[in-house]
């Protein structure tokens, strides 16, 4: 994807989500540079889904149905309006599947019908907190946590009854995955990051993949999984 085109239309999706969103709405939480990591990863892997735990508005799907049409583009929610708005946005194009289905259900039905999907795990609103469920069920893929505490003020992460979204979630898994990334808050990207309010920090897990091609790129820092 040209950075001409991924800044074409990043900017032009509806903030539909900002009335209840703490970024604001927009896809990505309107991070311009967590597009550039997402397209850096889906080009160097050959993704061939993008499957995306928690939908809300449909932001950032319709970004994803836009950007990607040749990609199976697969997500869902467990609020009926929220289906219902992603339905309307997206649910008309061939390539995109929108469900009403609780996350980990989802990722357990489509988790060997890809050869190397990108799982965007964004479900972190409501009890209980699949997180865990999700990244047992996940075979093969690369791995996108979101709202992870990567240890900068600018970049903000999820808290739920006093257990953060951390690398220590990450313990249970660590035969699977030894490293794990985070988005590097000191790269230089190729476009400007707009959002001048909340940021979210993210993880970055590579499922049974036999290259890694995060670990020498300036978009991401590698950080040994912590023993559990």
């Amino acid at each position: 994807m040209s950075t001409e085109k991924l800044y074409d239309v990043f900017y032009r999706i509806a903030r539909i989500g900002a009335s209840e969103l703490s970024d604001g709405g927009g896809p990505l939480g309107f991070d311009i540079t967590t597009a550039l990591e997402f397209d850096y990863i889906i080009q160097r892997y050959q993704c061939d889904a993008i499957i995306e735990t928690g939908s809300n508005c449909g932001d950032s799907t319709e970004y994803f149905a836009r950007v990607y049409p040749h990609l199976s583009i697969i997500t869902c929610d467990v609020v009926d309006k929220y289906v219902e708005i992603t339905r309307r946005r997206v649910g008309h194009l061939p390539h995109c599947t929108v469900l009403k289905a609780d996350s980990p259900e989802m990722i357990a039905k489509y988790a060997d019908v890809f050869r190397c999907p990108l799982f965007f795990l964004d479900a972190h609103w409501y009890e209980p907190w699949p997180l865990e469920r999700e990244l047992s069920l996940i075979k093969r893929g690369i791995i996108c946590v979101d709202d992870f505490d990567i240890g900068h003020p600018r970049f903000g992460y999820d808290e739920y009854k006093g257990v953060k979204c951390d690398a220590k979630l990450l313990a249970p898994f660590r035969d699977k995955y030894p490293v794990h990334y985070t988005n590097n808050p000191d790269a230089l990207h190729e476009l400007p990051c707009l959002q001048v309010g909340r940021r979210g920090g993210k993880a970055y897990l590579l499922a049974d993949q036999s290259i890694d091609y995060l670990q020498h790129h300036r978009y991401f820092r590698q950080h040994v999984t912590p023993a559990a």
